[in-house]
């Protein structure tokens, strides 16, 4: 064996195929230094390879993967769930499911598998190098989008002289079979675009997808691990249909009821004086009497109700108060606050999909859309939503004071976790309170006391305990930092957020003027416009969003009468779903923003045991029966969208039939 060859190569065939196909990777290859790895050669053929001088396989290579793909498939490592709770099934979701198990225990579905045997969304390969396992990936495990993770460019340059590419991509092009590179990247950057993919591909068959790691890296093994821990989270879904509901329904009574201004992302004077964002984490206990000292220095931002109540308990009447929930809890905490306290000198800034009676206790609303929701698509004139006002409040008050040009940032008790002696929340919140009983429906203080379940670095050193969606926080502060770069100061002792310097809430000094606040305030007021109450909804066609039901009506139960005769799978049926989505989306935005997300996460719960039916026959009788029951439940959605809309061209000054609108 030789490390010098001279005889025929695919280098050069593959670079045009790779050229053409994925340029991107053929240029972050070629430009590496080829010198660093070796090719170890037997004739024509490559049987290994030396990294450093050291051989990466223990055997030829192709005898090596052989050996290593047959030990992996007698127990292949796959993503799987128990329980289609995983689906975070909403309402009309669980009723489906009760008809899906009702017509399992009465019929002869056979066996079921432990994990889907068809329609594999996902095949995550952890390292390439000679490339000799892609093929017989591509063909046993016949996943729908193929993800290959190699850190090191040099060696999937390697793999140019040892496999036929352009093979490759024909099998994949014929079977439909997606390939996307991750090259040259560390482990979180590797997790956050499998990410992206799971959500541009569809999570809707992540489940039974396969991960394979080819050889032993710490970049590798590290990347496998952080993904199987936010799985869970990715497969969750989002913007359930009775959500979307309320969030309409909310919205249109805010711009039915009140006068209001928007904030949105157009360029703003830029204005130097601080910003204090005060979140409820338990840090804020040692950052009270500092923001006390200041709070005639700078601009005070209370985030959420527990921190608005905080705040005035002692003492401090923030400037602005922010809010993102829809919910009624919200509404009765703040009506508490409302007999204890002057709420009058505090300006509102909410997402449009507040709940109209916790609007209605400020005198000055600012609302913003978020992005993704049926409102913002719907009852919109053309304002963009904030980005990175996602999923908490403290998110969206960094977001709102960017809009209007603030640039000086001082985070309290926005510990986006928790040491891990430390309580879940500030010692004064309401829900320490020993009557406290208003928690949203599945919550509890148990919950919030077991839910951090993460490690990550904290502000100050060592380490911080989080959640998935505290987690989330964080990267979405470290995201709009890095793309707007403003002076963001972390005082609070919890996790760790990138872009932000960590200052000691004891160590703070201010040495600007006081007294700034109002007259600031107001001047951004002045340059926004005001629409009187209903003012801003008579500039929207309704109308005809409320005639698209009719259409899109019509369309889908066509689809569905051709999915009933023609479709042998769930992944075929999916994919129908999402065409007649992405034909109709445009004009019939309305009902289609409003369903979206029920409209393919009922698939899933469809999918969760129809993909597990190991005998064909049954499992098309499966199918059958379950395109029948989708199509009545998304019947449901687009009768309940059609009688919202209808609410909304009649001017009603209460939108009726839509859960969570009122304490009932």
């Amino acid at each position: 064996m030789s490390e010098k060859h001279e005889g025929p190569s695919f280098f050069e065939s593959n670079r045009q195929v790779l050229e053409n196909r994925y340029p991107e990777i053929w240029a972050t290859c070629d430009a590496v230094d080829a010198e660093s790895v070796s090719l170890v050669y037997d004739g024509n053929d490559v049987v290994n390879l030396k990294v450093g001088g050291v051989d990466l396989y223990q055997d030829r290579a192709a005898n090596w993967t052989q050996a290593h793909l047959d030990e992996y498939f007698k127990d292949p490592d796959r993503i799987g769930f128990d329980d289609p709770k995983y689906c975070n099934l909403s309402p009309i979701s669980s009723e489906l499911l009760a008809e899906i198990r009702n017509y399992i225990q009465s019929e002869d579905v056979g066996e079921i598998a432990n994990y889907p045997v068809v329609d594999s969304g996902f095949c995550f390969v952890f390292g390439v190098s000679l490339g000799l396992h892609i093929k017989p990936l591509i063909e046993r495990t016949k996943a729908k989008v193929m993800v290959l993770i190699e850190p090191q460019p040099a060696l999937l340059r390697a793999s140019f002289e040892a496999i036929d590419w352009a093979e490759i991509v024909e099998l994949a092009d014929n079977l439909s079979i997606e390939i996307r590179f991750l090259v040259g990247k560390r482990p979180q950057e590797n997790v956050r675009n499998i990410e992206r993919y799971i959500w541009q591909d569809g999570q809707t068959f992540l489940e039974g997808s396969y991960a394979y790691i080819h050889y032993p890296s710490w970049e590798l093994i590290e990347t496998r691990k952080i993904l199987n821990e936010k799985i869970p989270v990715t497969f969750l879904s989002a913007g359930f249909y009775e959500d979307e509901m309320l969030m309409m329904a909310n919205s249109y009574g805010n711009m039915h009821r009140f006068p209001l201004s928007f904030l949105d992302r157009k360029p703003a004077v830029a204005r130097k004086f601080p910003v204090f964002i005060v979140g409820s984490g338990p840090s804020l206990d040692k950052s009270l009497d500092v923001i006390k000292k200041y709070r005639k220095k700078a601009i005070v931002f209370s985030c959420g109700s527990s921190s608005l109540g905080i705040l005035l308990a002692n003492g401090i009447v923030p400037d602005f108060h922010g809010e993102n929930e829809n919910s009624w809890p919200l509404v009765e905490n703040l009506r508490g606050y409302a007999k204890k306290y002057d709420l009058s000198p505090i300006t509102l800034i909410a997402s449009t999909s507040v709940n109209p009676e916790a609007s209605k206790l400020f005198s000055r609303r600012w609302f913003y859309y978020r992005a993704g929701l049926s409102c913002t698509f719907t009852l919109n004139q053309g304002v963009l939503p904030l980005m990175g006002a996602d999923p908490m409040v403290a998110n969206s008050a960094f977001a709102s004071m960017i809009s209007v040009g603030f640039r000086e940032f001082y985070l309290f008790g926005v510990d986006c976790g928790r040491r891990v002696d430390s309580g879940h929340h500030a010692s004064e919140a309401i829900y320490y309170d020993e009557d406290y009983d208003n928690y949203l429906e599945g919550e509890s203080f148990e919950m919030l006391e077991n839910e951090f379940n993460r490690s990550v670095p904290a502000n100050f050193g060592g380490e911080a305990l989080t959640t998935w969606y505290l987690d989330m926080s964080r990267a979405s502060f470290a995201m709009l930092q890095q793309q707007v770069g403003t002076r963001l100061f972390n005082c609070s002792d919890g996790a760790k957020i990138d872009g932000a310097m960590p200052k000691a809430a004891a160590a703070l000094k201010l040495d600007g003027p006081e007294g700034f606040q109002k007259q600031l305030i107001e001047n951004i007021d002045n340059a926004m416009h005001t629409y009187q109450a209903g003012e801003y909804l008579s500039g929207l066609d309704l109308k005809d969003q409320l005639e698209k039901c009719d259409v899109f009506e019509e369309e889908f139960l066509t689809a569905i009468d051709e999915a009933l005769s023609e479709d042998q799978s769930f992944w075929v049926f999916h994919e129908r779903m999402i065409k007649l989505r992405v034909r109709l989306g445009p004009s019939c935005m309305g009902v289609l923003s409003i369903i979206r997300s029920s409209y393919l996460s009922m698939i899933r719960v469809g999918a969760f045991g129809g993909t597990r039916i190991e005998d064909e026959e049954k499992r098309m009788a499966f199918l059958r029966f379950f395109i029948g029951a989708y199509k009545n439940k998304v019947q449901m959605m687009i009768d309940a969208s059609r009688n919202l809309l209808r609410q909304m061209v009649d001017e009603k000054d209460v939108i009726e039939g839509v859960p969570g609108v009122g304490p009932g």
